[in-house]
Parts: structure tokens; C-alpha cells; sequence
């Protein structure tokens, strides 16, 4: 289920992977193997979850506290922007 994004010049961009991600079945308690490919490639990107919606997956710590230290990222639903579905 996973799927191609295009730039505007309509050339390949990344692969969407689903989520959440299988994990090793020999240490199950692990972070999932592409999880942690994502991490080391890049600390922000797009996933697939249940409902077909792509939302961003963020992972390591630098990302992490930029976004929460951002301004503009809130759970205020009454803010414009706010992604009601």
C-alpha cells in the first residue's frame, strides 16, 4: 500500500511507507527495522496510516523539539489550519 509522490516537475520523490511498521519478529520490542531507516536518513517524513491520510511522522530528538518548541504547531482545533477530518 504504499505509494509514490511526485515533485511538480513530476519526477519520483519518496516512497510513503505504511504505518505503523512491521516489526522484527526476533526482537519484537524493537523500534520496526524501516523506522529506524527513516531516522537515519531523514528525521521528517510522510507515512501511510489505516485510513489512507499521510500524515508526518517525526523522529529524532532535534526534530521533535523544534516542532513542540514551533509556535504555529498547537492542538488548538479552533486555530485556522487545524486539520479536522
Amino acid at each position: 500500500m504504499s505509494e509514490t509522490l511526485t515533485d511538480s516537475a513530476g519526477g519520483p520523490v519518496a516512497s510513503i511507507p505504511d504505518f505503523p511498521m512491521t516489526r522484527a519478529a526476533e526482537c519484537p520490542l524493537a523500534p520496526p527495522p524501516k523506522a529506524l531507516a527513516l531516522n537515519a536518513s531523514r528525521q521528517l517524513s510522510r507515512v501511510r496510516i489505516w485510513d489512507g491520510s499521510t500524515p508526518w511522522l517525526i523522529t529524532g530528538y532535534e526534530a521533535i523539539r523544534a516542532l513542540f518548541s514551533d509556535a504555529r504547531a498547537s492542538v488548538d482545533d479552533r486555530l485556522p489550519g487545524y486539520p479536522h477530518w
